[in-house]
């Protein structure tokens, strides 16, 4: 008779989310992203063909509204939290679920209403740049008419006739979004990967992966911004409160001017003289008065809780 060897049962029953537990925290990191990235993608794209929202060109909007908002908490926050559990059972920490300093709550909004001048600035610099070389325009002219297909997608989900719509476009495009979006990036990926990297490492990385993300190359740049801006403010005051209300107020203020302006108006034409003067400068103190909100943010910043305290926390919690 074989003798029983509880070491190796256990070795044969190891208990679920043991190989993901074991792997290095990028690793993690970049596995629980491309699961949360079928999800949503393809799981939930399926949802809208199910649900009837076959064309691009003519969305039911209603419904596709709908979807994205249940989409974003069934398959990506709800799965974000769940692998986060996989970890530790301490969801607060690791979601930086800290009441923030009033004064970096200011300083953090603050900041996301200066760098807008710039954000707008760049998309209009980079437009021009792109239309004024021939070979450039040309060659990217096929992957701008695909985006420009999903954009205008976009714009039919973002656009509102009336202020009890306006107010599901901000639940659906600005709420949502912020709550969901943070949670994965700024709360699970940001805590698991200040375990291996330094801080400034970790606030490059997430911003990175944030931007990536969204697989839009032609807004990849003030995508970048944003990432890293977000992943500075909660690093920094280690709740993730501040980086919610910055993303939702980044894309409100889209939003906003999209329900009072339409596509038309929110589009700027070719800017030349004074306008274009004061453009650029408009730009540059953009930045002047942004970096400076973030060395003062930098200075007055909360120490987060050193990574090895929470790897603690976590055996022993387990």
């Amino acid at each position: 008779m074989q003798e029983f060897n509880p070491e190796e049962h256990n070795e044969n029953q190891r208990p679920a989310g043991s190989f993901l537990k074991g792997l290095n925290p990028f690793a993690y990191v970049i596995v629980v992203l491309a699961i949360i990235f079928f999800l949503y993608q393809f799981i939930g794209g399926a949802l809208a063909l199910a649900a009837g929202d076959m064309s691009l060109d003519n969305p039911n909007v209603k419904i596709t509204r709908i979807i994205l908002a249940f989409g974003q908490f069934m398959f990506i926050l709800a799965p974000a939290i769940f692998f986060a559990r996989l970890q530790t059972s301490d969801l607060k920490e690791i979601f930086r679920l800290n009441k923030p300093k009033p004064v970096l709550l200011i300083l953090a909004v603050l900041g996301i209403v200066m760098i807008q001048p710039f954000l707008q600035g760049y998309m209009y610099f980079q437009d021009q740049l792109i239309n004024s070389i021939p070979f450039l325009n040309d060659g990217l002219k096929p992957l701008r008419d695909l985006f420009n297909t999903f954009e205008q997608s976009t714009m039919k989900i973002v656009q509102a006739h009336s202020w009890f719509e306006f107010s599901v476009v901000v639940f659906v495009i600005c709420i949502t979004p912020a709550i969901c979006e943070e949670a994965l990036f700024r709360g699970f990926a940001m805590s698991n990967l200040r375990k291996v990297y330094k801080p400034f490492l970790t606030i490059l990385t997430t911003g990175f992966l944030f931007a990536a993300y969204h697989f839009q190359p032609f807004n990849i740049v003030p995508l970048l911004i944003l990432g890293f801006y977000l992943g500075f403010i909660v690093y920094f005051s280690n709740s993730l409160y501040i980086g919610i209300l910055a993303h939702f107020l980044n894309n409100f203020f889209a939003s906003y001017y999209m329900f009072v302006y339409g596509k038309t108006d929110f589009e700027t034409p070719k800017l030349a003289g004074d306008e274009l003067t004061d453009t650029i400068i408009a730009l540059i103190l953009s930045v002047l008065i942004f970096s400076s909100i973030m060395i003062l943010f930098y200075r007055l910043r909360v120490k987060p809780v050193p990574a090895a305290v929470i790897t603690e926390s976590s055996e022993v919690n387990e």
